[in-house]
């Protein structure tokens, strides 16, 4: 009995509710949204752009148009919102348009923007006569602008003297908006300088500047380096200097940038540079800065330029400027620049070789901080000869004998004799076997050091009469008399 009074309350309650739905009129409009032309927001509005992939898309926008029923679009940025100065980055006759990391990087530079963080960019799309509203990206850029030297000018001159070889002969001043911007990194100044009208082809490093704008050299530097890049003493030369900048990202990935070069003139004035010994167990003396030390070669044509070819051990040498002294002794603290104690102060590290074998090694100039180069020496096909000597009016056998070099224990392209009497003002030849076959002569060297070679006429001796170790390197000509 229940259950049938239930159906019929439930019954009479669906009646009336359908009864009063009855009689409440609705009405729904259904309306569409207006035409628009909208760019889309970025999902993300902050955009650093890295140097190191300078292909890859810098970003990429896409837009609705409903309105403008153009088929092409021009892309649009300023650094402002009222768009004042628009700059166009591009078109595209779709909807969406993409620009590469170098790309929008030198767009936002050549804005003449003076900071590198944070830059607002706004851009926005134009369709025939229609803009599209506009988007806000924040982006960090990388540098493009090269350092640019203020001091010294193009036609400066510089006269070096040896009376004031600690002054100052001159500072060089460069700007760089990097050094004093947020970007956060550490910039890298290489001063380098060449003979003019080389195109740096062999550059020397004046010196390395780390977040500065400025580098000052003395007399005895500067005079270093003019005479290590082949400038004849007291007499005016030219060279040009540049600034190199670098910076690396923690991929290691560098950033150069180079400014324009400098003319300047210099007149050097004439010094005599000491000889330079090796030692360590990379060499044949080890460790012993008084054990029969090899010297290394010198240019008859530039001084201050240092060489050596020949065999090395694995292991690390230094170098020494005088036989049985530890110091003035060069080496290097970083692998690539030359540092010196020259007395009183710390020792600089050494040159490390990985892995045995014949090297060349070039210290041009040899001043702190210039750089080095060392590259592998193929020697496979050098003859490997069974004696050389000296032999000629100025030697102790005349033209009738040779006396013998002995050859070094570890290189068998290297020979030497120790306190042999050698006569001014006569003539040297260097033979192999006692025999004319193989022969080397003068190529013109005015110093008691140079390079001899198959052509040409005898060696002049014009040192004092004396005795002297003899060095010379059949692998490359170089030799050197070095007075006792």
């Amino acid at each position: 009995m229940k259950i049938f009074i239930r159906k019929i309350s439930f019954i009479l309650l669906s009646f009336l509710l359908l009864t009063s739905a009855c009689e409440t009129e609705e009405s729904i409009t259904i309306t569409s949204p207006d035409p628009a032309f909208v760019l889309q927001e970025p999902a993300v509005s902050n955009i650093f752009l890295n140097f190191s992939l300078p292909t890859n898309a810098a970003f990429t926008i896409s837009w609705n148009d409903e309105i403008s029923g153009s088929s092409s679009y021009t892309v649009e940025m300023s650094t402002d919102d009222a768009f004042t100065t628009p700059v166009t980055l591009g078109t595209s006759d779709t909807n969406s348009f993409s620009m590469s990391v170098a790309d929008f990087n030198n767009a936002i530079r050549n804005t003449g923007a003076t900071t590198f963080v944070d830059i607002a960019v706004y851009m926005r799309i134009v369709g025939g006569n229609t803009t599209s509203n506009s988007i806000l990206y924040l982006v960090t850029t990388y540098p493009t602008d090269a350092p640019a030297t203020t001091s010294p000018a193009n036609g400066d001159s510089f006269i070096l003297s040896i009376t004031t070889v600690d002054d100052v002969a001159m500072t060089l001043n460069w700007s760089d908006p990097v050094v004093s911007s947020l970007l956060g990194i550490n910039v890298e100044a290489t001063v380098e300088a060449a003979i003019a009208g080389t195109s740096f082809a062999s550059p020397s490093a004046l010196g390395v500047v780390t977040n500065g704008e400025t580098l000052s050299l003395t007399h005895s530097e500067l005079n270093a380096i003019a005479l290590g890049l082949g400038l004849p003493h007291s007499a005016a030369g030219d060279i040009e200097i540049r600034i190199v900048a670098k910076n690396t990202n923690a991929n290691g990935d560098t950033l150069t940038r180079t400014s324009e070069t400098t003319t300047v003139s210099v007149t050097p004035y004439n010094v005599s540079f000491p000889f330079i010994y090796l030692v360590g167990d990379a060499t044949t003396p080890g460790w012993n800065p008084n054990n029969n030390n090899t010297p290394l070669f010198r240019s008859q044509s530039t001084p201050n330029s240092y060489h050596y070819t020949g065999y090395f051990n694995a292991g690390a040498f230094k170098m020494l400027e005088v036989i049985g002294q530890w110091q003035p002794q060069w080496g290097t603290n970083d692998g690539t620049t030359l540092a010196v104690n020259p007395g009183g102060g710390s020792d600089p590290g050494t040159f490390n070789v990985s892995a045995a074998g014949y090297y060349t090694y070039t210290f041009a100039p040899l001043s702190e901080g210039s750089g080095f180069t060392v590259s592998a020496y193929d020697a496979s096909s050098a003859p490997t000869y069974a004696t050389i000597g000296i032999i000629g009016s100025a030697t102790p056998g005349g033209w009738g004998s040779d006396t013998d070099l002995t050859q070094d224990a570890n290189n068998p392209h290297l020979w030497f004799i120790n306190g042999v009497t050698l006569t001014n003002g006569n003539e040297i030849l260097i033979r192999a076997n006692d025999d004319w076959a193989d022969v080397w002569r003068h190529t013109g060297s005015t110093e008691p050091f140079g390079t001899a070679s198959g052509t040409g006429n005898n060696i002049p001796f014009n040192e004092p009469t004396g005795t002297y170790d003899v060095w010379f390197n059949d692998l490359d000509g170089s030799y050197v008399f070095i007075a006792n």
